[in-house]
């Protein structure tokens, strides 16, 4: 029997819509076990999971579920060992109602001969390096993790989605899809709700961009994204910014024009300095940067004019400036 520095640990969360659908691919493959399993019928074990899971200096950590479920173990990893050198390698298994993290930096089709390879000789697979988002309120001690964070339109449409689209049974990116299609060519409520601009002041990282204008944006805009992944589901790429950055942020304001041919030019894998001038002249602007600053500003009877979510998750909502940063890369083998 290998020993527990190396044996890895396994966290499934039983509750996750594919692993209700269709059953738990590790238990599935006999690699989890009572010794060695982290079940998250309630995600209030999850601190003393993750601090057993790095008392025992384990190496090799399994993550099964969805985006939230990745970004709250992964927050908890982070939480509890900041330094990302002393963090284990993890691998991502898709059991959520969306994998966008699993469809990067995890097992796509995760079989029992698969698991079992990466759990006996994980130094034979293939390892993928990528930061994470943090984003941290100046109010607040707690530093949320994840990959994908937005503003304005994303958050309404994730409601719009996970209330008339999840509901139905379609998840993943068909879920998007079809959210997208609502927004774009629609011309009923929906669209007017989703695409309602809304306060924000956005600040970027000096070192990190190349012009020498235009670091703070403040109004309403219609859509903020901030991402470490290379691409969003469906082939969407919104990101066409210049530099080393880790961080990759893309902006609306209110005025943006021509939303459906941008967006159609946004699917693209990559934008032309034509196609990236022809954005900018239409309101829509995307930098490469370590850092920055976000404030949602602008409040109505007390309450807050726009919402931040990151990975499907809503974060807790202030009017207190927000750093966004990009960590040091974390390891995944897939």
């Amino acid at each position: 029997m290998p020993s527990p520095i190396f044996n890895p640990a396994f966290i499934i969360n039983p509750l996750s819509h594919s692993v209700v659908k269709h059953g738990s691919d590790l238990q599935g493959a006999g690699a989890a076990t009572e010794t060695n399993s982290y079940i998250l019928d309630n995600f209030a074990t999850l601190p003393l999971a993750v601090a057993d899971i790095l008392k025992a200096r384990r190496k090799h950590v399994f993550i099964e579920g969805g985006d939230g479920t990745i970004h709250g173990v992964l927050s908890m990893f982070l939480a509890q060992q900041p330094d990302v050198d002393k963090l284990p390698n993890f691998t991502v298994l898709p059991g959520g109602m969306t994998n966008l993290v699993a469809a990067h930096v995890g097992l796509k089709r995760p079989s029992r001969k698969k698991i079992i390879t990466l759990v006996e000789k994980p130094e034979t697979q293939k390892t993928v390096t990528l930061p994470l988002l943090g984003a941290k309120a100046a109010n607040s001690p707690d530093i949320h993790y994840g990959f994908l964070l937005s503003t304005g339109a994303l958050p309404a449409a994730t409601r719009y989605c996970v209330e008339h689209v999840h509901s139905k049974g379609i998840g993943g990116s068909a879920a998007v899809r079809n959210t997208l299609l609502k927004v774009l060519f629609s011309q009923g409520v929906e669209r007017e709700t989703i695409l309602k601009p809304t306060p924000l002041s956005l600040n970027l990282d000096q070192n990190g961009i190349e012009e020498k204008i235009d670091r703070k944006i403040d109004g309403d805009h219609i859509i903020m994204v901030a991402t470490t992944l290379p691409r969003l589901m469906i082939g969407l790429k919104p990101f066409w910014g210049t530099g080393d950055g880790g961080l990759m942020i893309t902006h609306a304001n209110k005025d943006a024009r021509h939303i459906k041919r941008n967006i159609a030019r946004m699917l693209m894998p990559g934008q032309s300095a034509s196609a990236a001038a022809k954005l900018m002249r239409d309101g829509f602007r995307s930098w490469n940067v370590d850092k920055s600053t976000i404030q949602l500003s602008g409040q109505l009877s007390g309450q807050l004019s726009g919402e931040i979510v990151l990975d499907g998750e809503f974060l807790p909502k202030t009017d207190a400036p927000i750093s966004l940063f990009a960590t040091k890369p974390l390891q995944f083998i897939k």
